[in-house]
């Protein structure tokens, strides 16, 4: 149980880089087709799988960032 006082800054640097990483990456997924790089017609499989893993990264990120705020909350 850890509350943000004592959450170490890297791990707050941490959080934020996977949490802006894994929404860039969606908006580079979903962005694929108007940039000119996306593969054939369409939504593609590619373009699925980048999607997944920036969903996946953002939401691990914003858990790592939420979590002491969580845990101080249920404490108190």
């Amino acid at each position: 149980m850890r509350n943000l006082q004592r959450t170490p800054p890297a791990t707050r640097f941490l959080s934020i880089a996977v949490t802006v990483i894994g929404a860039g990456l969606m908006i580079f997924a979903l962005a694929a087709d108007a940039l000119g790089i996306g593969g054939g017609k369409g939504f593609g499989y590619q373009q699925m799988i980048v999607l997944i893993v920036g969903l996946v990264c953002l939401l691990g990120g914003a858990s790592m960032l939420i979590q002491p705020l969580v845990n101080s909350k249920l404490r108190d």
